[in-house]
């Protein structure tokens, strides 16, 4: 081994290290309480009901890693193969992002939301992580958003309110669901996406993940570094944050985004707002909405100024029309706003009355496992609302962490909390906007520096990911999960 580098050698180390955890890992998954042998991991795959040129089929995991012999769960997965299988690389997990969204749907049906290169040239897999989409659910006894749910109390008496019910729907949810509420955070997530390459005889794998799929892929290549061939990571997350550091990145990353979308509206016919100044009408339709709720038939509940910003916040994910639809940019935000003026804020609701609430318990069940809130008084409450204001006076704080509120007094303790990562040995490219509105560009960086080796593009645009909206970080991700060994670190997409 004289003739290999320092840097190969280690990597050399790392791998042979981890195959020995893996034979360890798969010995103890395969056999019975008793030592005898289990039937091997398997999935019975049958054409998809909607999409019959993929398969789709279910895998059985434990519902706690750390008892491989207990109680089980279903999760649901799909994999569309090779198109062109002379020059098919391997297998390519795919996580959307979320948590809260499952991968299944999207590997179906793969020429939306995969390039022509990734279809032909490798076996697309995706899971419904555990919780999530046809994967065995979390199951709640409440609803998780009301009537009178807010995230951001104005007095003590709201504040106890929103507490209160945090406790009472973990608790029904754990009577419902059970021990699985205690095992769906993002590291058995990616042990069972471990148990699904075995089922699938693969040697190693190739990761693309989207802003919560960066979390599930880093851990996955933590844990399992010899089986993970590259990864491609877009937007991603940085898991090793404390909860207000994070949140204050996430703040100022939306607030900047409305800003933009504010200078954005003048310059093009394209937004509703046209004429307007967007800053003042958009503060002025808050509080109006916050004096007087907007009704809106069917929904939850009137359309607060609280949902109308928090609804803001989603609808700045991206700039331009995507493969989501017309509604979901800056356009469709602009004609939004403006329906709400004329006093159609139905763009805004928190939800349908009566409606299954499954995606936001899945959604609980994951982050309420992962992240520790740093406020439990009234006064630290307080503290909080004063950041938002101060660091957004429009939006005023709303983004994605905020909602980690709801795990306010969470009756089951985070499993999986905040905390470095030491990813050796796995190539990887990571891809963040300057501008997103939904993790902060440093986010990137800090991942980064977890992952020894690894490569980073910065595009100078707007919008949250950018496969699906930059041709040039789409061809960058994709030449990458190609060819990963070709190292080119100041990588720029002016877009």
């Amino acid at each position: 081994m004289s003739h290999l580098s320092h840097r190969a050698r280690r990597r050399t180390v790392v791998v042979l290290l981890s195959l020995v955890a893996s034979v360890v890992l798969l010995f103890s998954a395969t056999t019975t309480a008793t030592g005898g042998p289990r039937s091997h991991v398997r999935i019975d795959w049958e054409p998809c009901p909607q999409a019959p040129q993929s398969e789709c089929g279910t895998l059985q995991v434990p519902v706690d890693w750390s008892r491989p012999h207990g109680p089980r769960i279903s999760v649901a997965v799909a994999r569309h193969r090779a198109t062109d299988p002379s020059r098919r690389i391997g297998t390519l997990f795919y996580n959307p992002g979320g948590p809260g969204d499952g991968a299944a749907q999207y590997v179906a049906n793969p020429e939306t939301f995969f390039s022509a290169e990734l279809i032909a040239r490798f076996d697309l897999v995706g899971m419904d992580p555990r919780g999530i989409g046809g994967s065995t659910p979390i199951r709640c006894g409440l609803p998780a958003i009301t009537a009178t749910t807010t995230l951001f109390p104005h007095n003590e008496a709201e504040f106890d309110a929103l507490t209160a019910h945090n406790r009472a729907l973990g608790q029904s949810c754990l009577e419902q669901t059970g021990e699985l509420l205690r095992h769906a955070d993002t590291i058995s997530v990616a042990r069972d996406h471990e148990a699904l390459r075995r089922a699938l005889h693969a040697k190693t794998v190739s990761w693309f993940g989207v802003s919560y799929g960066t979390q599930v892929a880093a851990n996955y290549a933590e844990l399992f570094p010899g089986r993970t061939r590259a990864m491609a990571l877009d937007a991603p997350l940085e898991h090793s944050l404390p909860e207000v550091h994070q949140l204050s990145g996430e703040i100022l990353a939306a607030e900047d985004s409305f800003n933009r979308f504010a200078d954005w509206c003048p310059t093009t016919d394209a937004c509703a707002l046209r004429g307007r100044d967007v800053r003042r009408t958009f503060d002025d339709l808050v509080a109006r909405a916050d004096r007087e709720p907007i009704p809106v038939p069917g929904a939850i509940r009137p359309v607060t100024g609280e949902d109308i910003r928090m609804g803001t916040k989603g609808l700045l994910r991206f700039k331009e029309a995507s493969i989501y639809g017309p509604q979901l940019s800056w356009a469709g935000l602009s004609q939004a706003l403006q329906n709400a003026l004329n006093g159609d804020a139905s763009a805004f609701a928190t939800g349908v009355a009566g409606a299954e609430q499954t995606g936001l318990f899945g959604l609980l069940g994951n982050a309420c496992l992962d992240y520790v809130p740093q406020v439990h008084t009234w006064a630290q409450m307080q503290q909080r609302l004063e950041l938002g204001r101060q660091l957004a006076p429009h939006l005023q704080g709303a983004a994605e962490t905020w909602q980690a509120l709801l795990c306010i007094d969470w009756p089951v303790p985070a499993t999986n909390p905040p905390r470095a990562l030491q990813v050796r040995g796995v190539p990887a490219l990571l891809v963040h906007a300057v501008h997103d509105p939904s993790d902060a560009y440093s986010w990137a960086h800090g991942l980064a520096a977890q992952i020894e080796g690894s490569q980073l593009l910065t595009r100078t645009g707007d919008g949250h990911t950018s496969y699906h909206t930059s041709p040039c970080a789409q061809s960058a991700m994709d030449r990458f999960l190609v060819r990963p060994d070709e190292e080119d670190a100041n990588r720029v997409c002016n877009e």
